[in-house]
C-alpha cells in the first residue's frame, strides 16, 4: 500500500513507519524543513522524505506520492512556545491542506476514494488551543468527506495517554518516570484524581494497522477510540511508577493546580475495535517497567 505520512519526526509518527516499512508497504514521508529524523536514520534509505510546509508544497507531494492512504500524526501541543498561530498552523492548516490536495487529486472516476488517518483528540476543546484547534480540524475532515464520499473517506482516531520508550521528554509520563527512576528527593503534582486511560505504544501502533487494514469496514466519515479501556487516576499512576523504581521520592500531592478547564475522566470505549480484532497486549505495569529498565 502507498502511504503518505506527517510527523515522522514525532513519537508515533516514527513507530508507525518503523512498523509500516518491515511490512513491505511504500511509505512516503512528509517533513517539515527543519525537522530532524534522527528517530528514523537506520530507514531513511528504505522510505521516501519529502520536506514541505506550504499548501503548494504539500499538494505537490500529494501528486507525486499518489496515496491510498494518508496518516496524519503531526501536531503541535503548544508546550515549546509555539504561538497560537503555530499551534493552529500545525493543527489546522497543514491537515487542510492535504484535504484540499485529495479533493484536486486528478483521474477521479478510476480512483478510488483516500483514506485520511488522523489522530484526533479526546479532550474537550475548552480545555487548551491544542485540544480546541485539533478538534476543529476534525470536523473540518468529517464535514468534507461526508460531502466528497467519492474522493475522500476521513477517520478520526481518538487517540488517549500514549506512552513508551523513546517518547518526548516533555510529556508528563516521561518527566515522572525519568524522576523516580533517578530517586528526585520530591515530585510537584496535582491532587492527582484525573482519570486518565493510558496505552503503550505497541499497542497504538497495533490499532492504527488494524483500522488501515479493514478500512472497508468503516464509514465515509468515521471515528474510534483507541486507548486501553481501562482509566487510573493519577495519583495510582504516579504511586505505581514510584514502587516499581524502587524510589524514595516524595510525592508531592497538591503542589500544583489543576490548570484550566481540567479534564477529569479520559477512558476509550474499545468495544469497537475488539469487535475488530484488536486488543491491547501491554499491561500497565510491564510497560513502566520497560520504561524504567530502557533509561537504565
Amino acid at each position: 500500500m502507498r502511504i503518505l505520512l506527517t510527523g515522522p519526526s514525532g513519537f508515533l509518527g516514527s513507530a508507525l513507519v518503523r512498523f509500516w516499512a518491515e511490512r513491505g508497504h511504500e511509505l512516503t514521508l512528509i517533513a517539515r524543513p527543519s525537522s530532524c529524523l534522527d528517530r528514523l536514520q537506520d530507514l531513511l534509505a528504505a522510505v521516501k522524505v519529502m520536506r514541505a510546509s506550504t499548501p503548494d508544497e504539500l499538494a505537490a507531494v500529494v501528486r507525486e506520492a499518489m496515496p491510498d492512504a494518508i496518516v496524519h500524526t503531526a501536531c503541535s501541543y503548544g508546550r515549546k512556545g509555539e504561538s497560537a498561530l503555530d499551534v493552529m498552523d500545525a493543527n489546522i492548516r497543514l491537515g487542510v491542506s492535504l484535504l484540499q490536495a485529495i479533493l484536486e487529486r486528478m483521474s477521479l472516476d478510476d480512483t478510488p476514494p483516500t483514506l485520511f488517518l488522523n489522530t484526533g483528540t479526546v479532550l474537550e476543546p475548552r480545555v487548551s488551543l491544542y485540544a480546541l484547534s485539533k478538534s476543529q480540524f476534525s470536523a473540518w475532515g468529517t464535514t468534507l468527506a461526508a460531502s466528497t464520499p467519492q474522493r475522500l473517506k476521513f477517520i478520526d482516531i481518538r487517540l488517549q495517554q500514549m506512552y513508551g520508550p523513546g517518547d518526548d521528554d516533555s510529556k508528563f509520563i516521561t518527566q515522572v518516570i525519568e524522576a523516580c527512576r533517578q530517586n528526585k528527593p520530591r515530585l510537584a503534582l496535582t491532587e492527582g484524581e484525573q482519570l486518565r486511560d493510558f496505552i503503550h505504544i505497541d499497542d497504538v501502533v497495533q490499532a492504527y494497522d488494524r483500522i488501515l487494514e479493514l478500512r472497508d469496514q468503516f464509514a465515509t466519515s468515521d471515528a474510534i477510540d483507541v486507548g486501553s479501556g481501562e482509566a487510573v487516576t493519577i495519583r495510582s499512576f504516579v504511586e505505581m511508577v514510584r514502587q516499581l523504581a524502587g524510589a524514595e521520592t516524595v510525592l508531592d500531592f497538591g503542589a500544583v493546580q489543576y490548570r484550566a478547564n481540567e479534564a477529569m475522566l479520559c477512558a476509550a470505549d474499545t468495544a469497537r475495535l475488539r469487535r475488530l480484532g484488536w486488543n491491547p497486549t501491554v499491561p500497565l505495569a510491564d510497560g513502566i517497567r520497560q520504561l524504567i529498565n530502557s533509561g537504565r
